[in-house]
């Protein structure tokens, strides 16, 4: 009796890890199509964005995965493109619609450790020894 607890358990483990692994993997290959089809979408809307793609392709020479207007600049017309690089690597670029300038733009990290986080009291981790 005791071993077939066991037994169930055991499979009733391994069933329930499969089954997250399965959702897992489904969720990676789901994610790709629907950030595709959010950029088609976007495009679709924006027409006037969705001319400038290859111009920003082909600059790049890189594929623009996600599109959006970026939400950090006052000014008006300036979208956020998200670069797949061919070696894997993923670059964001800043293009103006208006005179068709590029800038790449780089996430700057509060704290100088190069993590990508914050200090906790938003300094210097240097600064924290002062």
């Amino acid at each position: 009796m005791k071993r077939n607890k066991i037994a169930l358990a055991a499979t009733s483990g391994l069933v329930g890890l499969s089954v997250f692994a399965g959702s897992l993997a489904y969720a990676s290959t789901g994610s790709d199509a629907k950030d595709a089809e959010e950029l088609q979408q976007f495009l679709s809307a924006n027409p006037e964005v969705a001319a400038v793609v290859k111009d920003v392709e082909t600059k790049t020479g890189g594929k623009v995965v996600e599109a959006e207007f970026d939400d950090e600049t006052e000014a008006k017309g300036i979208v956020e493109f998200e670069i797949m690089m061919a070696d894997g690597s993923e670059q964001e670029v800043l293009y103006t619609l208006a005179d068709g300038s590029m800038t790449v733009d780089v996430d700057e990290d509060d704290d100088g450790d190069h993590d990508g986080e914050a200090d906790d009291d938003g300094e210097n981790e240097a600064d924290d020894d002062k």
